[in-house]
């Protein structure tokens, strides 16, 4: 559905978009600002200068949400993708980028995660269609932010209601990001692993869309996996079953001193903790999901036994303890 301005009359297809135009009408009113000031009367502002507006104008944006301004975490976000942006330019040696995301990763991930606990999924679903990981060459550089808030709304949704109930969208964005990612949007890689909660959705196939990722993002696939067992077990290991069993995965990490390990082996480490009550899965950062659910996990006896015979088929015991257990798969 469009959603028109009613100052400019022009049209938009989310809301967050409608939000964020450049109305002067409309900006002038929900988000006038010592940066847009700054910006609108000069062009030579350094990128420290522009670092230092927006950054400033983030706290000022976030304590503003804080105190109810629901609107501001939109143009948090903006300002967060316009700090990271100058920081890019103002340091090659990637200080300055770290010394503004890290501290505003966390606090944005939070925010946007509190308005979708309010406004529902589809506050997000605004989100992600503003900061779309296919537009440009690389991801937006809030790209992790809004994974994170993805990903544990993923995983409430799965808690709460039921598989069905995680909207498709959700899903998507999560495995399109994985598929946009550079080698070095490393964050990003890790906000990506509560896809695995996705698994046994009727109108999104996880299993496909990780057997199509596994030769070339290995790096996620895996722990999306290990999501995936707290998900449904019986689900999770059909699809390991699937994957490990399929020689035309055929990538190989290498080890000192040892063979390369094929991916396939690899694959075998997302069972590491399913027999441990001592290790949980840290993905989404900041976000405690088994302590927020009280959630508790068993392994089925007959899950186990599959994933054994499974080692033992593809001859993956070869160099384990004749006693080993599932701590001997971790990699």
């Amino acid at each position: 559905m469009a959603h028109e301005c009613d100052e400019c009359g022009a049209s938009f297809e989310t809301l967050t978009r409608l939000r964020l135009h450049d109305c002067g009408d409309v900006q002038s009113d929900t988000f006038s600002t010592a940066s847009n000031a700054d910006r609108s009367t000069s062009t030579d502002s350094s990128p420290t200068e522009e670092r230092n507006a927006s950054v400033a104008e983030l706290d000022n944006l976030l304590d503003r949400f804080a105190d109810g301004d629901v609107d501001a975490i939109h143009y948090a976000v903006v300002e967060f993708e316009s700090a990271l942006s100058a920081a890019l330019e103002e340091d090659n040696s990637g200080d300055t980028y770290r010394d503004v995301f890290w501290p505003y990763y966390e606090r944005i991930s939070g925010k946007l995660d509190e308005a979708a606990r309010a406004d529902g999924w589809a506050f997000l679903g605004d989100i992600i269609d503003a900061y779309d990981p296919t537009v440009d060459d690389r991801l937006p550089l809030v790209t992790p932010a809004i994974a994170n808030a993805v990903g544990r709304y993923i995983i409430r949704t799965r808690l709460t209601e039921d598989v069905e109930a995680i909207p498709v969208a959700a899903l998507e964005y999560l495995d399109t990001v994985a598929v946009n990612a550079d080698d070095s949007d490393d964050v990003a890689h890790e906000e990506v692993h509560a896809y695995g909660w996705g698994i046994g959705h009727p109108n999104h196939s996880v299993v496909d869309r990780l057997h199509a990722r596994a030769s070339k993002d290995i790096f996620s696939v895996n722990p999306s996996l290990e999501h995936a067992f707290y998900a449904d077990q019986y689900a999770a290991v059909d699809a390991l079953e699937q994957l490990v069993r399929d020689e035309s995965i055929d990538g190989t990490l290498p080890r000192i001193n040892r063979d390369d390990m094929p991916y396939r082996r690899y694959l075998l480490d997302c069972v590491y903790s399913l027999k441990t009550d001592d290790h949980w899965p840290q993905m989404p950062r900041y976000y405690d999901w088994h302590e927020e659910f009280e959630y508790t996990f068993e392994l089925d006896a007959a899950v186990e036994q599959r994933i054994r015979d499974l080692v033992e088929e593809t001859g993956f015991d070869a160099d384990l303890p004749d006693d080993w257990t599932f701590r001997d798969l971790g990699v």
